[in-house]
């Protein structure tokens, strides 16, 4: 009996052991390259990644600060060795530092389309001019038949989330006194996501002065105080963890652990009662 409750012993400490990979997933990282398409990673074994660039122009008031942006169109994704991805609006926006991901004239994003589900964690910069805060969109809307560039184009800031299934994530300020890193928490799985320059009208009020550079400010005027210039580096995540039926076959994670936590647990209560005859 005593080898049979031992051997009972060490397949419950296996099934909890075999548990642990699933809640503690390594990270993985997508660093940005001349890769556009099916891109891969470094760490884990983790979906692959495709980029593309999309701009709109930039209405402005009569004070010069950006009050909305007219629809948005695919833009010109460039990659900068070392730095990072930027991106070249249409007209007047290829030199420095307009060929950033910026929000000068043109709001740009860079739309990052996963083959899987993906849990973002952090989001690092190669490279910032003056100010730079950033906005992140996860796509939570249906996925079935939906081509994401159609949930992109011809949508302005202001109506890209109401419309499109596009939601908040965060906004993050003064990433140039960060070391160009935002550290990013949510409970968001999604294969779509969405780094911008700031934008206000896509969420995230205002925490300074206009033509400011501390905290999530607009720019103003026609020089470039306030306004956000960056590329982007990398993005760094795990995996979504998969979930869905079994077929009755094969317990899922959280069973098999419960199951065997209930297991050592009469084998304890069996060996006291024992104990105290």
């Amino acid at each position: 009996m005593r080898q049979v409750e031992n051997r009972l012993m060490g397949l419950a400490a296996v099934a909890l052991a075999a548990m642990l990979p699933i809640s503690a997933q390594a990270v993985s990282t997508w660093t940005a390259s001349s890769c556009v398409s099916n891109c891969t990673e470094t760490g884990d074994a983790a979906p692959n990644v495709s980029y593309s660039a999309y701009s709109a122009s930039v209405n402005t008031t009569s004070g010069g600060a950006y009050s909305s942006t007219n629809g948005f169109a695919q833009s010109t994704l460039q990659y900068y060795s070392g730095n990072g991805f930027g991106v070249s609006a249409p007209v007047n926006d290829t030199g420095s530092p307009q060929h950033s991901l910026d929000n000068y004239g043109y709001q740009d994003l860079i739309l990052l389309k996963f083959d899987d589900l993906v849990n973002l964690t952090q989001i690092k910069l190669g490279w910032w001019y003056g100010d730079a805060d950033i906005t992140l969109l996860a796509y939570t809307g249906p996925t079935a038949g939906v081509n994401v560039a159609n949930t992109i184009a011809g949508k302005t800031a202001a109506s890209l989330k109401s419309a499109s299934g596009w939601s908040l994530v965060s906004s993050y300020a003064d990433l140039q006194s960060k070391n160009g890193v935002a550290n990013v928490s949510t409970s968001i799985n999604s294969s779509w996501w969405i780094v911008t320059a700031y934008n206000s009208q896509l969420g995230g009020n205002p925490t300074g002065g206009d033509g400011s550079t501390t905290g999530l400010t607009r720019g103003i005027g026609t020089d470039y105080t306030g306004y956000d210039f960056i590329k982007l580096f990398s993005v760094s995540g795990n995996k979504a963890g998969g979930g869905g039926s079994s077929g009755g076959n094969v317990p899922e994670p959280a069973s098999l652990a419960l199951a065997s936590l209930a297991l050592l647990g009469a084998i304890g209560v069996r060996r006291r009662k024992q104990s105290q005859r």
